[in-house]
């Protein structure tokens, strides 16, 4: 009863979060992925809950995953691109703003972008596939742009209640 969960961490845009993540499967450490590569952990049949983790403690949204046996299932974490926001810290103080109004700014972002998981960089169930096949990440298996939300999509589709009120206003 052996399956395989297969961690696909893409190469970022910008090496403002390059390195290696941390995967935690059922909320236990497992090993590592860098960034660019997949990494691939055995673990039993049955439902997973799969998880990144950041060396400065930020981690991803956990996905549910179904592994059946003998198969692999392959989950894709990738950058959300919101770490660009502290670019605003420097900017301020370039432009002659108080350092009383910069730093409880810049603290108030790290508390919310280490508090909130999946804010910097998220995690994508993508499905599975046999054992031993060569498995790539084409565009053809991204989500359509009108796909129904299933969690593990942007942020705001996380919540099922959100991503029914944001649909009905972005098809009116």
């Amino acid at each position: 009863m052996t399956a395989t969960v297969a961690v696909h961490a893409e190469q970022p845009f910008l090496a403002l979060r390059r390195g290696t993540f941390g995967v935690e499967i059922d909320g236990v450490p497992v090993g590592g992925v860098r960034q660019g590569t997949v990494a691939r952990f055995p673990v039993s049949a049955g439902t997973h809950t799969v998880r990144l983790t950041a060396w400065d403690r930020s981690r991803s949204n956990p996905v549910a995953v179904e592994v059946a046996e003998d198969r692999e299932f392959l989950v894709t974490g990738r950058g959300t691109g919101l770490g660009f926001a502290f670019l605003v810290l420097p900017l301020a103080r370039a432009a002659m703003v108080p350092w009383y109004y910069v730093v409880p700014v810049g603290l108030l972002m790290i508390a919310v972008f280490w508090s909130v998981p999946g804010l910097l960089f998220r995690l994508r169930a993508v499905g599975d596939s046999a054992l031993g096949e060569a498995r790539e990440v084409g565009p053809a298996e991204q989500e359509p742009a009108g796909a129904a939300p299933d969690g593990n999509g942007l942020w705001w589709e996380s919540d099922p209640a959100l991503a029914e009120r944001l649909r009905k206003n972005a098809d009116s």
